[in-house]
Formats: C-alpha cells, structure tokens, sequence
C-alpha cells in the first residue's frame, strides 16, 4: 500500500512540474506577444492572476506531498532490516550450489517463499513487533524449504553457514574469530615451547597460541591451563565437555563462539554437538532440529507450473508415497501415470506430460538420471506449456547428477528423500508417515506401544549405518518399505491374537 502510494505521488509531483512549467512558458510567450503598457492588457493580467493561483495552489500541493513522501520513506526505512536478513537467506541458499549441482535455487523461486512467509507471519499493530514476526517466519520458512531439498549431511552445514551470515549481516561475528574456526591454527612455524602435559596434543597446544590472541577475555588461557592442569584435565576427558561448565570461568567470562573455538582446540571430536549448541543459542533450538518430510506440505508447496524433483538417496523410492497421496486426492488409475526413464521411453513420457498438463493429471518420471540426455527435451518441453490444468503435477525421481539442465532445477520444488539423522528425528519421520487410521487398524491393546518399539528399533537400526562396518558388516539399506512390512506383520499376529 505505501509503495502504490509513494508511485502516485511521485505521479502527481511530476505532473504539478510540468502545469508549472507549462504556465511559465504561457506567460513568457504572453509578455514577449504583448505590445503597449502591460498594465492596459486585461488578457495579459488575467492570465498572470490565474498562474499566480495556479502556482499558489500547486505549490502547497508539491509541500504537502514532498511531506507525504518523507513520511513514506520513513515507514519504508523500518522495514530495511527485513529486506536485509531477506538478501542473507537468499545468499546462504544459493550458495549450497558449491556443494552439490543438485543445490541451484533461482530469485524467482525465492520470491515465492518470501511472499508465502510474508502473509503468514502474525500481524501486529506494533510495527516494532510486527517485524519481528516477519523476519523470525521469514527465517523458519526458508529453512524449512531449503533442508527438504538438501541431504541430511548439508543440513548442519546450512545452519551454520545461515547463522554466520545473519551474525556478520549484524556485525556480531569477528572475522578472525571465524577463521580461527575455519582453519585453526595454520601457522607452519613450529611452536618453541612444548605442551605442559602429556595429554595436550601438539596441534591443541598450537592452536592455543593463536587462540590467546583474539581478545583479552582469553589471552590468559594458556596460562590458566598451566596452572589449573588437573581441573583442565578432568574437563577433557569428560565424555561430553560442551555441556559442562570450564575451568577458570571461561563458559561465564567469554562468548558462546569462543567457547566453541576453545573446545575446537582441546577437542574437535565434540564440535557438530558444540555447533549444534551453538546455533541453537543464537537462532533457537528450530534451526537444528529439520523438519520431517510430509507429502502433504509438499503438494501446498508446489504449482502446475513448478516440477518437484525428488533428490534419490541409497534404495529410497517415494513412489509408495506419492501414490499414497495421489489416493488420498483423488489421483489414481489413469489420473496418475507413472513412466520408469530409459532407453526409447523419452517419446512415452512426452506424450504422458502433454496428455497430463491438459487433462490436469499427475505424471511421474522415474530415473531421470538413466535418461539424461533426454532431459533437455523436458526442459523444453516446460518451456512451451502454456496455461497448464491447474491440477496437473510432474514428479521427477533422479539421482545427483551433473547432467540435470539448470533451468529445471532452479523452477523445481526440490525434495530430498534420506532418513534423518539421530533417533529423535527418525522416529518422528516414522510417525509423520503414520496416520490415526493406520495406528488403529489393530483391535489389540498391544498394537500402538509396539508401534512405538518398532519405529525406535528402526530408527537405531537405521543411525547404525552412519558407522560403516562398525555398525553393520553388511551394507543394507534398512529402508522404508522395511518398517512397513514390519508393521503389517505386527498388525497380522497380533490382530490373530485378538480374534
């Protein structure tokens, strides 16, 4: 409403300019025109009265807007800091693409989540407050869209990168503090004295050194562990030291992120948990939790117009789950055409795509990456669709891939489909699958609590995996479709049971 505002004025001051200029070029060609004394030409004067009021009427007109317009500017000037933590996400987003080429996110795509995050955000009659709202959904909603589309190994990693660009964007991170974390010590000089003790590691020793120099709240710190070695001792070997107080004050005396970059030196095994801590500290609790993926959300997200590109992991398939969607919304049987890409089933998917965008079906493609060289076809084949059936949705399965075109990434709704990391997680993806119906489809008592011992079994069963041979000496995937079978068996005996 203020920029339409600001617009119109902006209209009418320069339509006021030009009546001013107008009337000057009138009066100065009536003057060069007039002939004999001035004051015998009626006309002349009438005219020269009528600019004068004109003029008079015009400039309060251009004060009063000019005041308008300062007003304007200023009510826009308190929404700076939202467009600014606005240009951050969207920096942090696009930069995942260093990671994977699967990660390209276009502004356009963007916009839409800024838009979405901007009608729900809670109103308020405080603008103060009203900002706030803003940019906390602002943040949970670009989180939440980009970890849907980003494996789990690159969820941490966006969080940090996310809360260090909001810190900088604030001028509250330290630059040398955050190579500090980065790098550590990178130094090839050899340090000249020697470890105190024999369980101060040289690197942890060496790091120190540069450590004491990135403020006065720890300079001392070599010292203090010189002179407290026992208690410094017992810290260490605690089996997690980033939830206990340190010795000599420090978790009081120092900021959060330098209690990091303390425990990066003594130990760098604890620093995911102590990132976790620390990003929870400054954003909350939300931005290491990610959320879990319901196919539901998913569908609200996506348009006609915008594919949504399942990211594949290891033996994952979100076929049984999209189709379980597809029941629920009534696409089945010939509404719901599935094509499995490969050799000689480019012409098959075409014709599927071009019958399902004017019918408003739902077409899924399978493997895009066993067909890559078709989809440049796709591509174009998106490009030329014009006013698809609103209901229309295209489901791209694909594996990571170099070969999938730029343009469909950045126009696609990305979803990664990996079990979560760490048994909190896992269980509640587990049971974001299930519904009410599902939990009592068995007359027996026994079902439900053993529901929950089967999603925790499969969630540890799962985590296990993250420890190579150490967890399981056989490569298995332990995917979804195993706990589904686990619980149809549990559902038949017990249900046996009970009869």
């Amino acid at each position: 409403d203020l920029e339409e505002l600001r617009q119109k004025l902006v209209q009418q001051m320069s339509q006021d300019r030009q009546v001013i200029k107008s009337l000057e070029d009138t009066l100065l060609r009536e003057l060069a025109a007039s002939k004999g004394s001035i004051l015998d030409n009626d006309e002349l004067i009438q005219t020269l009265n009528n600019a004068k009021a004109k003029s008079t009427e015009i400039g309060v007109s251009l004060e009063t807007a000019r005041n308008t317009s300062a007003e304007i500017d200023k009510t826009r000037d308190l929404y700076k800091n939202v467009a600014k933590r606005g240009s951050i996400l969207y920096f942090a987003m696009s930069g995942l693409v260093n990671i994977s080429e699967m990660y390209e996110y276009s502004l356009s795509s963007y916009l839409g989540v800024f838009n979405t995050a901007l009608v729900d955000a809670k109103p308020d009659k405080i603008v103060d407050n009203r900002l706030k709202n803003i940019e906390t959904k602002l943040t949970q909603t670009m989180y939440d869209y980009t970890c849907m589309g980003i494996f789990e190994m690159h969820k941490l990693l966006f969080s940090f990168q996310m809360t260090t660009m909001i810190l900088n964007g604030d001028k509250d991170l330290n630059p040398r503090e955050f190579d500090f974390y980065m790098k550590g010590n990178p130094s090839l000089d050899k340090i000249k004295e020697l470890p105190p003790y024999p369980w101060v590691s040289e690197t942890c020793w060496k790091d120190l050194q540069l450590l004491k120099t990135l403020g006065d709240d720890v300079k001392g710190v070599c010292d203090d562990l010189k002179a407290n070695g026992e208690e410094w001792h017992q810290w260490y070997d605690d089996e997690t030291p980033e939830s206990r107080d340190m010795p000599n004050g420090y978790s009081q005396k120092v900021a959060k992120f330098k209690q990091v970059l303390i425990i990066r030196c003594f130990r760098p095994d604890r620093m995911v948990t102590a990132t976790k801590d620390f990003i929870s500290v400054k954003l909350g609790d939300y931005y290491v939790q990610p959320p879990s993926l319901v196919y539901d959300k998913i569908f609200e997200k996506s348009s006609e117009v915008m594919p949504i590109v399942f990211i594949l992991s290891p033996g994952a398939d979100p076929q049984s789950d999209v189709a379980k969607l597809g029941d629920v919304l009534g696409f089945t049987g010939t509404k719901f055409k599935f094509v499995s890409l490969g050799q000689g089933m480019g012409s098959v998917a075409q014709s599927s795509i071009e019958t399902g965008y004017q019918r408003g079906h739902w077409v899924m493609l399978q493997n895009c990456h066993l067909l890559a060289s078709w989809l440049r076809t796709l591509e174009k084949i998106l490009d030329n669709m014009h006013k698809p059936h609103k209901d229309f949705r295209l489901w791209l399965t694909t594996m990571p891939t170099s070969e999938f075109p730029m343009g469909i990434l950045q126009r696609s709704l990305k979803v990664v489909t990996e079990p979560p990391e760490g048994l909190k997680l896992n269980i509640k993806q587990s049971y974001a699958k299930l519904s009410d119906a599902d939990l009592d489809a068995c007359d027996h008592w026994a079902f439900k609590p053993l529901m929950y011992v089967l999603a925790f079994f499969h969630a540890i069963v799962q985590d296990r995996r993250k420890f190579g041979r150490i967890g399981w000496n056989v490569a298995y995937d332990f995917n979804e479709s195993d706990f589904k079978v686990s619980s149809k068996l549990v559902n038949l005996y017990l249900q046996k049971c009970f009869d």
